[in-house]
């Protein structure tokens, strides 16, 4: 026979005792996107984004870093998908043109890049940086030098 001995510190039942429900309410909070952004959690990060869109909690910022956390997942194509989807929005920011470029850059997609990075010329440092790098990646020296 097995005895189980009981606390003397806590009852089991009335006041001071706490009931398995309550603590899991305690324990049970959902997390922040910035806690697994800080931790470069970009899954939890998506699954947590996914979540509030699908609940319909989600806005342009939640796109935004759907598409973020893909990017840097390594999943360029789901990030193109995201950003080309905010582009046909009116007023998109000029951002998420650059982001877009990006994006086909690491895709291969040359062409597609300069003509997206083109579109977000107006956000003048992005520009420069995505234009850079686009050159350098097609040898074009000529566009470097104007």
């Amino acid at each position: 026979m097995c005895f189980q001995m009981l606390s003397r510190q806590k009852p089991a039942i009335g006041p001071g005792s706490t009931t398995p429900a309550k603590e899991n309410k305690k324990k049970k909070k959902l997390p922040k996107l910035e806690d697994f952004l800080s931790s470069r959690d970009y899954t939890g990060a998506i699954t947590l984004s996914e979540f509030n869109r699908i609940s319909g909690k989600g806005n342009e910022e939640t796109d935004l870093w759907i598409a973020y956390c893909a990017f840097h997942l390594g999943d360029y194509k789901r990030a193109m998908e995201e950003y080309e989807r905010m582009t046909k929005h009116d007023g998109c920011h000029p951002d998420v043109w650059i982001n877009l470029a990006c994006c086909y850059f690491f895709l291969g997609m040359y062409s597609e890049s300069d003509k997206a990075a083109q579109r977000g010329k107006t956000t003048f440092d992005s520009y420069d940086t995505t234009a850079f790098n686009f050159m350098l990646s097609y040898s074009n020296y000529d566009q470097l030098s104007s």
